[in-house]
């Protein structure tokens, strides 16, 4: 079904790939990105793929947990699903803080700091954002209030996406909004010469989130009218604020380059 006076109508029959298959396509592109970015920074292309894959298994391992931990009633019950990450089911505050941790990590382990890669990592790190939203329009997850004609802008943000239960409904297209939110992100970090690429991504994808939030039908209200992963989206944000506007996001004595063992 096609509206003829929204953006998002064509959504609707657009043919995409499941969500992990977009998952892994985002995290393709974004290793790729960051490789040819990386060599701006001196960091070797191995170091730069350790990074990614190093943040990628911290992502998916955290964002699951804290999935599971949300969803407890249903996993007490389901304990043998928790690690069957590919059956869907991530969160997104968890996959960033996930990411972020394998990063350091790996960093610590090499005994370098961990600005240059993270800082390289950024725009990679939009693209995955992008790809999830994307795959959540057929997946269902993240999935906007339904919307009626009479409700003029809303009603022109929407098209009819499922639910988690594959119930569709005319709704607010978040998942698009979230993508066409990455892209402007990604945009601004690649065109733009900043000095502090990752807090700024933090910000902008964290707020963003937040604000999105506010559209979504599978989040309640939990403290102060923010749904838990509002409160999480405003943590990341602020911490992504803080390191942009305070001196700890140094480094410029940091060992520019990673270099892999073997």
């Amino acid at each position: 079904m096609c509206y003829t006076d929204d953006v998002f109508g064509f959504l609707a029959d657009l043919p995409l790939p499941g969500y992990p298959s977009l998952l892994a396509l985002g995290l393709s592109m974004g290793t790729a990105l960051a490789v040819l970015l990386g060599r701006r920074r001196g960091l070797t292309a191995l170091a730069v793929v350790d990074g990614a894959l190093a943040g990628a298994a911290g992502g998916l391992l955290i964002g699951r947990v804290v999935y599971a931990a949300a969803h407890w009633p249903y996993f007490h019950d389901h304990m043998g699903e928790v690690p069957m990450v590919w059956r869907g089911g991530l969160s997104a505050p968890g996959a960033v803080v996930g990411g972020i941790v394998g990063v350091l990590v790996l960093c610590r382990a090499r005994r370098v700091g961990p600005r240059p890669l993270l800082d390289t990592l950024a725009p990679g790190a939009a693209l995955v954002v992008i790809s999830a939203w994307l795959g959540c329009l057929g997946a269902g997850c993240g999935c906007g209030l339904p919307v009626r004609p009479d409700q003029g802008l809303l009603w022109a943000l929407s098209a009819e996406l499922p639910d988690l239960y594959g119930l569709r409904a005319p709704r607010v297209a978040v998942p698009a909004l979230g993508a066409v939110w990455g892209m402007v992100t990604l945009a601004g970090l690649l065109l733009g010469r900043w000095d502090r690429p990752f807090p700024l991504w933090l910000l902008l994808y964290a707020g963003g989130d937040l604000g999105l939030g506010f559209l979504r039908e599978d989040v309640t209200p939990w403290l102060a009218g923010l749904a838990g992963v509002q409160v999480a989206d405003l943590a990341l944000a602020l911490a992504g604020l803080t390191l942009l506007t305070l001196p700890i996001w140094g480094g410029r004595g940091e060992r520019p380059h990673l270099i892999s063992p073997g």
